[in-house]
């Protein structure tokens, strides 16, 4: 018993190695054409290229796209009572025309609005975007909306 348990000592360090080696990561690698096994993730010789603008909205309205597949109540999230509110007291030019349909987009500069309703929209309904730098409830002055 005691030569057994003696064992089971200078054994102990072996195992308990081998169980934390067989718990890292292996990464199979394909270098120079041939295959290698290594603990470290794999070289790249490669530069990542920037996307260029056209490649991100392309990706973009990709992602748009399949967006509308998702059911209504999915994508739908309701404005907070505030902003409902500021949108109806907005001055429209012509009451005949329906209410442009605009989304939050992730968009939150002026430079990314095509329009000023369209940047008035994104401001009382989108969170975090930066379009109104004095405060004073008009978004993009100088680009769309200037008084």
């Amino acid at each position: 018993m005691l030569k057994s348990f003696a064992l089971a000592l200078v054994l102990a360090p072996f195992l308990l190695a081998s169980t934390a080696v067989a718990a890292t990561q292996i990464y199979k690698c394909n270098v120079n054409g041939s295959v290698r096994y290594q603990q470290d993730p794999c070289p790249s010789n490669e530069v990542r290229k920037q996307p260029t603008v056209e490649e991100l909205n392309a990706e973009r309205q990709k992602q748009l796209a399949k967006d509308k597949e998702l059911p209504a109540r999915a994508k739908f999230q309701a404005p907070p009572l505030a902003a409902t509110e500021a949108l109806n007291e907005m001055p429209t030019k012509a009451s005949a025309s329906p209410m442009p349909s605009f989304q939050c987009d992730g968009r939150k500069y002026c430079s990314q609005m095509t329009s000023c309703a369209e940047a008035k929209y994104f401001l009382a309904h989108c969170p975090g975007v930066k379009m109104d730098g004095d405060a004073d409830g008009i978004p993009c002055e100088e680009q769309w909306c200037a008084p």
